[in-house]
């Protein structure tokens, strides 16, 4: 073993719960909070010792003021908190990320609750309404790819009949009759996390009263302004 590979060994490894890595963004931790996490714990997860803003500057080219305005939006944020920590029988300030993984934990405990009210399996009667409904609307039935991308829609994607319906709705509105404008829908509809009709039918009465309010914008020709107050500037 030469020179270099002993070096890497005894600087040791950092490692990550691979359920932050891929949830970090949706706890509200944005990249360069992550990236500085990832720098300063070390062997520690939750309580880890306040790193020399130097060393942090040189590993990441932020500015101190960068640096400091990064985990202070941290702790605003409720993911980490000040505390102290005991090294050796001294107490030295910290950071504590508790904070960070009970969000973390909220997040999937909530995902695991929504997998197992939706993974229901679907209804034979309800399933056949789904495709029935949507051969009524686009006046036309379905070909066998239409079908297996709906079945995918309720037994995959784990779409609510009611949902679906929604979404065709949607569709017949916009006179837009194929699939794919009401895949677009039901994939926008869940990166809102809105899954059920109340939710959604929130959403779009939220939507609808927001255009409803909005000032009428004036398209009519260019009115020159002209002065008649007789202060102009005469050039």
């Amino acid at each position: 073993m030469d020179d270099y590979a002993r070096e890497l060994l005894n600087e040791g490894q950092t490692t990550v719960n691979n359920d932050l890595l891929k949830n970090y963004r949706r706890i509200g931790l944005s990249n360069e909070e992550l990236l500085i996490y990832l720098l300063i714990k070390g062997n520690h997860d939750l309580i880890v010792p306040m790193p020399e803003i130097g060393d942090l500057q040189r590993q990441t080219g932020l500015s101190e003021q960068q640096l400091f305005n990064l985990f202070h939006q941290m702790i605003e944020k409720k993911l980490a908190a000040i505390t102290q920590l005991s090294i050796e029988g001294q107490k030295v300030d910290a950071y504590d990320f508790t904070q960070m993984y009970d969000k973390l934990g909220i997040l999937k405990s909530a995902e695991h609750e929504q997998d197992q009210q939706t993974a229901q399996p679907v209804k034979v009667n309800e399933r056949q309404a789904v495709f029935e409904s949507i051969e009524k609307e686009f006046g036309r039935t379905l070909s066998p790819l239409e079908m297996e991308t709906i079945s995918q829609w309720l037994d995959i994607d784990h779409y609510t009949p009611e949902i679906i319906q929604l979404a065709l709705k949607e569709a017949v509105l916009s006179q837009v009759y194929n699939l794919k404008y009401m895949d677009r829908i039901l994939v926008s509809w869940e990166k809102k996390n809105l899954r059920s009709p109340q939710q959604v039918e929130a959403y779009q009465h939220q939507r609808k009263s927001a255009d409803n309010e909005a000032p009428a914008r004036y398209k009519g020709p260019k009115i020159p302004f002209i002065d008649l107050s007789g202060n102009s500037e005469q050039k």
